[in-house]
């Protein structure tokens, strides 16, 4: 892969030339496809600006990600890859995965079944941290190379705090938050239909709600935990009871997620009037910067 030559637009470029035409100086191109038209369609000619390609790409800042171009090299979307969900099913030795058509001289000491979503913890350099959900004490790793990436988890409220993650930082509510993110439960719709969501997921439709971006979402949320902690409340994140005025007609851990999630709420409301708040810790410090840089990029496009 190391001198591959890639078809955008009526151009063949490199890896090195393809980053760089996408501003992605420091990063490292791990795959290429090619959208629309499709790679075997080799009859098609259709413009540069109507084409679509994927490229995913490693950088220090982020463990992995979609990118989105058309032949022109415009940037159409990013897109987190914190799952793995290979169509084939990977061996085990000791902790290392392999995918099942490698074959080795010795038997596996175990399978993971293919489409198991793997949950990636961390990459580092050329090596990807796993887990299987549900079972926090199975922990493995695999070669980047190996990695089959799934696009359809996390939102990018999670993926943002899996980089503040890992490499581990000294903020203790890093963890923290990302368990509590990670609880879920059901949640009935106006229709009485009734849907299982994550705290992550609750939490991104009220950021999308008060329009405000993910660092500052990620920044309201820990606050708003804290003082919640502070007061004892235990919640089971998410059963937000929408739309009731009386809730003595629920159970006590019915009402705890009710405040929790107006509590949350309210931090996100506050966050969104003053996109401002004192630093007190390295993660707080870090999204507010981020939350300044975005503020100063919104400003120069207006």
């Amino acid at each position: 892969m190391k001198n591959r030559i890639y078809r955008i637009g009526y151009e063949w470029v490199s890896k090195r030339e393809l980053l760089e035409r996408l501003s992605m100086n420091e990063s490292a191109l791990v795959e290429h496809k090619r959208l629309n038209p499709a790679p075997d369609d080799q009859d098609t000619e259709v413009p540069p600006e109507d084409e679509r390609h994927t490229v995913l790409i490693r950088s220090q800042r982020r463990p992995g990600e979609w990118v989105t171009f058309n032949g022109l090299y415009e940037i159409l979307e990013r897109e987190p890859i914190p799952w793995i969900d290979s169509p084939l099913e990977y061996h085990q030795f000791g902790t290392e995965l392999i995918p099942g058509n490698i074959r080795r001289e010795k038997a596996p000491q175990g399978r993971i079944p293919a489409r198991t979503k793997l949950q990636v913890a961390a990459v580092r350099q050329d090596t990807v941290f796993v887990t299987v959900p549900g079972h926090p004490s199975r922990r493995y790793e695999m070669s980047l190379s190996h990695a089959r990436f799934a696009k359809d988890f996390p939102t990018e409220l999670e993926m943002k705090l899996q980089v503040y993650a890992f490499p581990p930082r000294p903020d203790i509510f890093v963890d923290w938050l990302l368990k509590e993110g990670r609880k879920s439960g059901i949640i009935t719709r106006p229709n009485q239909e009734r849907v299982e969501k994550s705290a992550f997921q609750v939490w991104d439709d009220l950021r999308k709600e008060y329009g405000i971006s993910v660092s500052a979402a990620l920044l309201a949320i820990k606050q708003a935990l804290i003082v919640l902690d502070r007061a004892g409340v235990e919640t089971d994140f998410p059963y937000p009871v929408q739309e009731r005025s009386d809730l003595s007609l629920f159970s006590e851990s019915e009402r705890d997620a009710f405040y929790s999630y107006q509590s949350v709420r309210c931090a996100m409301a506050a966050v969104a009037a003053l996109l401002t708040t004192d630093p007190k810790e390295p993660l707080q410090d870090t999204l507010l910067m981020d939350i300044m840089l975005e503020q100063q990029m919104n400003r120069r496009r207006e």
